[in-house]
């Protein structure tokens, strides 16, 4: 009998094959998303483990102005650390490129810490013009061991050797800060050279800026850090961090944990919507089948053997899909954590693929499907075998509550009044499809709506914020006046100079390490706006902080902050915030100059220059300052604008196949459904096709229903996509950034549309099925 049943089975799935295969590929794509995405992540952390193990990554870091390297003799006595190293870590210009570019320079000593890991040459030989490019920088110019590269460094351009290339853990994610977003190594990356060499170059011989610590496994950080802040004290020391607050490893964990979370959602979205196709179509199956079900529990088969076997079609989609999906994800985990390789630099470290994710789907998803089968029976073994032999009685005729609004049914035909009461007439089948194309219209509506993140957190930033054509940075704090000379020139149209003060910020929420940005109060370069649009200034005293600062620290405008500025000296001051502007990524902060001044040492002093001119001054200017001995930097803001434009097509291309994804799942719920009305109502399409009907007339019978559920199902969609984007705004916030509401209305009505494409497409291929049919077959049909 088991062998019959089986039978049975496999006829009746392959006479409703195209169900029975859309809910199998959505719960394959559901699960191959689930398995890619963590195989990718296991990857990714494999990387990082074997990365720095390879590196020797250090426990912690000091910063300081500038300190004795002997300084590590202290560090080395206080208790709790093990080893330290002095190291020189500067930023310096590039020349004789095409373009502006800036490296990182990071001195490296033999047997010490956070050593390159080389993809290609040989470490830089003590005291020789020898440098090491980050693998991303090297590519980018096409550098290669042998070639020589010129840095500009206090006014003089110095050519050293290039030997090697390779990454570090802290240029895993290398931006110049956090507000950048994205890193770009052709213009900024990491580079390496010896330490002597290095101290040669900045005249710093016998000096450091940078500590880096390991520590013992009993050590107390909190005691650690407190005394490293101590001894450092008199050189200058602003901040203390432990190794996972590294701007790269910190971006680098948060990533790995937000994949983590994405991981755990997608299976039972996809899940949830297969449910409803095959709950549809299982629960037509068996009303069809409701005679065949009385004769085998006449025949004396129990009733949960039939139960057994009803449940077995949801077991074999959930099966079929889960083995596939986790096939389809392991194949595609190599190419997704490649895909992460281009923004992290990461090795890439060779690691078996672990079964573990497949048979986590296959049993996950064959469980699922198979309680949605299970479910699917429960009514029809409940009957005794003399009820269940008789047909089931007609279905009560009843009026849609639309039917009541006086004129309705006269906006359609006879068969759209078909359709129409075809909707009431089936109320469980209408609500799962009205949800079931809510939920595409979800996952459409918010994919579609989170490109406009980028602009949010980016471009807003970029192209709202800053309003300047270059910027100017020195090497250290220079007297206003002198500041504003070197940048003289008659084209200029506006100068504005600006002071950035390293602060830890606390407040009642949260500590942050921070850096001020000193800004003037009539400022018309650094244009800050809050969340409802209007323009937010700087007062001559308090801070203005961004929204994602002002939810972690816990305060809003009126409160007090205590604000700790350790350079040039201490001091600790109470400060008013003033005002919140509407930024939901780094941690920077605003004042204004004269307010700086009140909190720090800073006097009269600029360490960057805002310049808006044309672009022949532009040229002129940059040509100018290239020799400039305090000069660090120069950035040309529509060049970042436009590199990282560049950067977003491969993040667009993902979101819109996403996006697709939704449009598809939105197409399977509505042909599901529609293919269900067509094969009820092939009694009534051929009276009407008898009467004259054209099979575009007799359509209306199955796509007015449709029309109608998909309009249900945006209208309940639209709540839906607002509680999922202040979901993920909720689940999805992390130090570094917060995520605001991101739902808006362009994208609302871009995902109308690509839903009604999908009704539409539905309804093409049920009228090829309707042509494909003779009215006389049609006669011949029994219910």
């Amino acid at each position: 009998m088991v062998g019959y049943l089986f039978r049975k089975m496999l006829r009746d799935m392959r006479k409703g094959a195209a169900s029975y295969i859309v809910a199998a590929v959505i719960v394959m794509t559901g699960f191959a998303g689930y398995s890619v995405m963590s195989i990718a992540a296991d990857q990714l952390e494999d990387s990082k483990d074997y990365f720095f193990e390879k590196t020797n990554f250090c426990d912690a870091f000091a910063e300081v102005q500038e300190a004795p390297a002997s300084a590590v003799k202290e560090l080395e006595r206080i208790e709790g650390i093990s080893r330290a190293q002095a190291r020189l870590v500067k930023t310096a210009r590039v020349a004789g490129l095409p373009a502006e570019a800036e490296l990182k320079l990071i001195s490296v000593s033999g047997d010490g810490y956070n050593l390159p890991l080389l993809s290609r040459g040989m470490m830089p030989q003590a005291g020789e013009r020898q440098i090491i490019p980050g693998d991303g920088f090297s590519k980018a110019w096409d550098l290669s061991p042998g070639d020589s590269l010129k840095l500009s460094v206090g006014g003089r351009e110095t050519a050293f050797t290039i030997v090697g290339a390779g990454i570090s853990p802290e240029n895993i994610y290398l931006v110049k800060n956090i507000n950048e977003l994205l890193p770009t190594p052709d213009t900024y990356d990491a580079a390496f050279m010896d330490y002597d060499m290095m101290a040669r170059l900045y005249g710093m011989q016998g000096r450091a800026n940078n500590f880096v610590l390991t520590l013992r496994p009993d050590a107390d950080w909190e005691q650690v850090r407190k005394d490293v802040e101590e001894t450092l004290k008199p050189y200058g020391c602003y901040r203390v961090y432990e190794n996972k607050e590294e701007l790269s490893v910190s971006v680098l964990e948060m990533e790995l944990e937000q994949l983590n979370k994405v991981t755990a959602a997608i299976p039972f979205l996809f899940l949830m919507v297969s449910s409803i196709i095959l709950y549809i179509t299982l629960h037509r199956l068996i009303e069809q089948q409701r005679t065949q079900i009385g004769t085998l529990m006449a025949l004396g088969i129990p009733a949960r053997s039939i139960a057994w076997h009803y449940t077995a079609y949801g077991a074999a989609v959930g099966l079929a899909g889960g083995f596939f999906g986790g096939i389809g994800g392991s194949m595609a985990a190599g190419p997704m954590a490649d895909f992460y390789r281009v923004y992290f630099s990461l090795p890439k470290v060779s690691s078996p693929v672990s079964p573990r994710y497949m048979i986590i789907g296959i049993f996950a998803a064959t469980l699922f499907c198979a309680v949605v089968g299970g479910l699917s029976v429960k009514s029809a073994t409940r009957l005794a075998p003399a009820e269940a032999l008789r047909p089931a009685p007609p279905k009560n005729a009843r009026q849609l509550f639309l039917e009541k609004i006086p004129g309705f049914t006269g906006l359609f035909t006879v068969p759209g009044t078909m359709a129409v009461r075809s909707i009431a007439r089936n109320p469980r089948r209408s609500a799962l499809s009205l949800f079931g194309i809510a939920c595409a219209y979800m996952i459409t509506a918010t994919l579609v709506s989170m490109n406009s993140l980028f602009d949010v957190f980016l471009f807003d930033y970029l192209e709202k914020n800053q309003q300047q054509d270059i910027t100017v940075s020195f090497s250290a704090p220079v007297a206003a006046g002198d500041a504003r000379r070197a940048v003289r020139s008659p084209g200029i149209e506006r100068i504005e100079g600006i002071v950035e003060v390293p602060a830890v910020l606390r407040g009642p929420g949260d500590e942050i390490d921070s850096v001020i940005q000193g800004i003037p109060q009539d400022s018309e370069l650094c244009r800050l706006y809050g969340e409802d649009g209007q323009e937010v200034r700087v007062q001559p005293e308090g801070l203005v902080l961004s929204v994602h600062m002002a939810g972690r620290l816990g305060v809003s405008p009126g409160d007090l902050l205590e604000v700790e500025v350790s350079y040039p000296e201490k001091r600790i001051s109470r400060v008013p915030v003033t005002a919140v502007f509407s930024q939901y990524l780094g941690s920077s902060a605003y004042m204004s100059l004269q307010g700086v001044e009140k909190i720090s040492e800073y006097r009269d002093a600029y360490t960057s220059m805002l310049i808006k001119a044309p672009e022949p001054v532009r040229q002129e200017l940059l040509n100018r300052l290239d020799d400039a001995t305090s000069v660090t930097t120069i950035q040309n803001r529509q060049q970042r604008v436009d590199q990282y434009r560049g950067m977003m097509g491969n993040l667009t291309g993902i979101m819109g196949v996403m996006a697709f994804m939704g449009v598809l799942v939105g197409l399977a719920v509505i042909y599901t459904s529609s293919l269900i009305s067509f094969e009820e109502l092939k009694r009534e399409l051929a009276t009407l096709r008898m009467l004259g009907l054209s099979d575009r007339q007799c359509l209306d019978t199955v796509s007015v229903s449709q029309w109608l559920l998909t309009f249900g199902g945006v209208i309940l969609g639209v709540p839906m996509t607002m509680g999922a984007s202040r979901l993920i705004s909720s689940t999805m916030a992390l130090e570094l950034f917060s995520i605001p509401d991101f739902v808006d209305g362009a994208s609302l009505l871009v995902s109308v549309g690509l839903i009604f494409l999908a009704v539409a497409m539905s309804n093409r291929a049920i009228l090829k099925k309707m042509k494909k049919i003779t009215p006389v077959e049609l006669l011949r049909e029994r219910e």
